[in-house]
């Protein structure tokens, strides 16, 4: 079967998609020619370290982790973009696109480009901001984000649901979530809680507190053959870190959420299709021990 956002999704994603304040990320060279009096410009070290601007609405719009090379970060309040000069709101849209920023997207996510204010569109792309992002239909809005589900994250592919899963996990199969921050390893928390805590499920899950609760759960690494009802399987990279984990439902299906954002449903996938999207890392196996 094949999902795709809810309507309901849909609305939820307009209002948190885009942070209230806009954030532009620069380098020594474009300060040059911008004038920034009326903002908070940061060093991009300490910017990082930020308890406010590491909020995860923050860090999922604008993709901290794609940025690169850059060494200041203008905080703005979202009508400063349009106080100055178009030709500094075109160098510093085009210093968005060069680091790899979020919130920058292809033309021909949108169908109507003349509903997109001109001065966003820099080089084929659109340079999205809280001020703009706001004038916008809702229309486009929603065609913007299902497409970009579509196109960057995820092809909505997955399997039915089957009649033996579990009652607790069957809100959440084979959904979108309104959320940002919810990740494969609170997915598997979830489920190991027999839905009991239904609260771990939007939550953003460190490995060392994973294994810890794992092991609250009487859970303990298996090495012997075969995969049974309520195993947990998780990947590592080389240097011993988990990057993904899922839950097995039985019959060779697993409750599943790749990344931890909005785009990223939470699934029922086959364990052919899981071990071969991640069969570049190293599979282990947690079995319950009661």
């Amino acid at each position: 079967m094949k999902i795709k956002p809810t309507k309901d999704n849909l609305q939820e994603w307009t209002e948190i998609y885009v942070p209230e304040k806009d954030l532009f990320f620069l380098t020594k060279d474009n300060l040059k020619e911008i004038d920034v009096s009326d903002v908070l410009l940061m060093p991009s070290d300490e910017f990082f370290n930020h308890s406010t601007y590491r909020q995860i609405n923050y860090v999922n719009s604008y993709l901290y982790w794609k940025i690169k090379n850059v060494h200041y970060v203008i905080i703005a309040e979202k009508n400063w973009i349009e106080s100055i000069s178009a030709e500094e709101q075109r160098l510093i849209f085009n210093s968005q696109m060069q680091c790899g920023r979020g919130l920058v997207i292809p033309i021909s996510f949108v169908d109507e480009l003349e509903k997109i204010p001109s001065n966003y569109i820099v080089n084929q792309n659109i340079i999205i901001q809280r001020a703009m992002w706001e004038l916008l239909e809702d229309a486009i809005k929603e065609q913007l984000l299902c497409k970009m589900v579509y196109e960057w994250w995820d092809n909505g592919d997955c399997e039915d649901p089957p009649s033996s899963m579990p009652s607790f996990l069957k809100p959440f199969a084979n959904t979108f979530s309104n959320r940002q921050g919810a990740n494969c390893l609170a997915a598997v928390l979830f489920a190991v809680s027999s839905g009991e805590q239904e609260w771990f499920i939007y939550e953003w899950i460190y490995q060392n507190t994973f294994i810890e609760t794992l092991n609250r759960y009487n859970y303990e690494v298996f090495s012997g053959d075969g995969i049974q009802k309520d195993d947990v399987v998780v990947w590592k990279d080389k240097n011993d870190v988990i990057q993904h984990a899922a839950y097995h439902i039985g019959d060779g299906l697993f409750f599943n959420k790749d990344g931890q954002t909005i785009f990223n449903p939470w699934k029922i996938l086959k364990k052919e299709q899981l071990y071969k999207d991640w069969e570049h890392l190293t599979p282990m196996k947690y079995r319950r021990f009661k």
